[in-house]
């Protein structure tokens, strides 16, 4: 299924350039048809809805091809909006650490039009990644499979909990367990101020 550009009515959202398109924000109400199509284009087995309690509350991402057609999806949730992220309700993962500080967002539902592969999931990761950077985030969350752990962890994410079965997932049935994974932003450190020189006369 061909999936078309939002309306252009809709409201100007940052954009993020990368390799053969770009990414920016859309409305979630204006384009829930078009997330859940992909979504199930995308998770044929294992993902229980295609629309869930945290979408109207999340950030939405497209990544829009040369052609200016939508090539994939991802969203966002962030701490200071929500009671909980999606991670901090998973039943079956108990031994997370999260941080106790600072802004944490959360992307999930990464998914890309059929045929395409992992690189716009990656690099829609990557946009997640300066989208965080650019609102002062101290950690960003996720979950993955092993196939793309080591993906993750060449772009600085660590693995903070054991593997557990997911409760949006039918991790039970398929026997692919979650790993929960998180990328640490540096703490910005205060430029020191010039020491005063001292003129002796």
């Amino acid at each position: 299924m061909d999936f078309p550009a939002p309306d252009s009515s809709s409201p100007a959202c940052p954009c993020f350039p990368v390799l053969g398109g770009v990414i920016r924000e859309i409305p979630f109400h204006d384009h829930r048809e078009i997330i859940s199509c992909m979504r199930r284009e995308t998770y044929t087995t294992g993902l229980l809805h295609d629309i869930d309690e945290f979408d109207p509350v999340a950030h939405h991402f497209a990544m829009f091809d040369a052609a200016g057609g939508i090539a994939g999806l991802v969203r966002m949730l962030r701490n200071d909006e929500v009671e909980k992220l999606e991670l901090q309700c998973e039943s079956d993962a108990r031994d997370l650490k999260f941080p106790t500080t600072g802004l944490v967002m959360e992307f999930s539902r990464g998914c890309a039009r059929k045929g395409m592969a992992n690189m716009p999931i990656l690099q829609m990761s990557r946009a997640m990644h300066d989208y965080a950077l650019h609102h002062h985030a101290a950690h960003v969350v996720s979950k993955t499979g092993r196939r793309l752990l080591p993906l993750y962890k060449l772009m600085g994410f660590r693995v903070f909990g054991s593997p557990f079965y997911s409760d949006w997932f039918d991790d039970r049935n398929t026997g692919l367990m979650s790993i929960p994974i998180i990328y640490d932003f540096p703490e910005a450190k205060p430029v020191p101020k010039p020491e005063e020189e001292v003129l002796v006369w």
